[in-house]
């Protein structure tokens, strides 16, 4: 028996996991799109023109980023809880595959139902609103170089949820976004101190990786960004990232099983 993926034991667990919290998966799609409804509703039914492909590739972005992070941060909630806890560990399974279980529900899954919730909502509320004649209502469409932006995004914040789910016992996502937060300020300020070293700049803001440089030379002020496409480097970078913090998840849930 392969101590570290056996195919056959890793679909036993993902039929265990599903049968167990079905019902709460369920529920969150149901609590999902009631979100979406509710929102989407007062956007299209209150302000007088619809929304454009801007606003719903914003709305898209910001509800997937909050609902798969507050759904990540619970997909380990049974080694948080005492009467769960020694049950989840001495499961005969190994880390990995519990670890890829979580990951599976969390990101592809969780991606494709969310997606499909979006477009569904999208559509359905675009119908029953009638538009005055010389409006149109365009649906959004997922281009490439948006996609992999969001799926950049959207890896970086998965892990650190992840990471965070398996790392606290308790209020998961509170305390995972309060340690996200204060590290990106403390990233924030050592790359303004990095780039003032380097550039001799009177750098005036808090410089955001891969963001604007903001600084002044005598009277005059510039703002200076990089224009076009992502470049493949930072995504490069930014997938790099993702996974180590992934495999950082996954050794402390080896911890927690040894």
């Amino acid at each position: 028996m392969n101590n570290f993926f056996d195919l056959k034991r890793f679909l036993r667990l993902f039929v265990k996991q599903t049968v167990e919290h079905y019902r709460t998966y369920l529920m969150s799609v149901a609590v999902l799109a009631g979100v979406m409804l509710l929102g989407g509703g007062f956007l299209f039914f209150v302000i007088p023109e619809p929304p454009d492909t801007g606003m719903q590739n914003a709305m898209f972005v910001i509800l997937m980023l909050i609902a798969g992070t507050i759904f990540t941060s619970t997909v380990f909630n049974d080694y948080g809880d005492k009467s769960k806890a020694i049950a989840a560990v001495t499961l005969p399974a190994t880390a990995f595959e519990k670890f890829l279980v979580g990951w599976l529900y969390s990101y592809p899954i969780f991606m494709i139902v969310y997606t499909g919730v979006f477009y569904l909502v999208l559509i359905g509320l675009g119908t029953m609103r009638h538009w005055p004649a010389g409006q149109h209502f365009d649906i959004l469409s997922l281009r490439q170089d948006m996609i992999t932006v969001i799926l950049v995004i959207y890896s970086i914040l998965h892990a650190v949820s992840i990471f965070g789910a398996i790392l606290f016992k308790k209020l998961h996502f509170i305390k995972t976004g309060f340690a996200f937060f204060i590290g990106y300020a403390f990233i924030m300020i050592a790359n303004t101190l990095f780039l003032k070293a380097i550039t001799g700049l009177n750098v005036i803001k808090f410089a955001i990786p891969y963001g604007y440089l903001n600084f002044d030379a005598g009277t005059k002020y510039y703002s200076i960004a990089a224009v076009g496409p992502i470049s493949l480097s930072v995504v490069i970078t930014l997938w790099a990232i993702a996974l180590l913090i992934w495999v950082a998840a996954y050794f402390r849930l080896k911890e927690k099983q040894v």
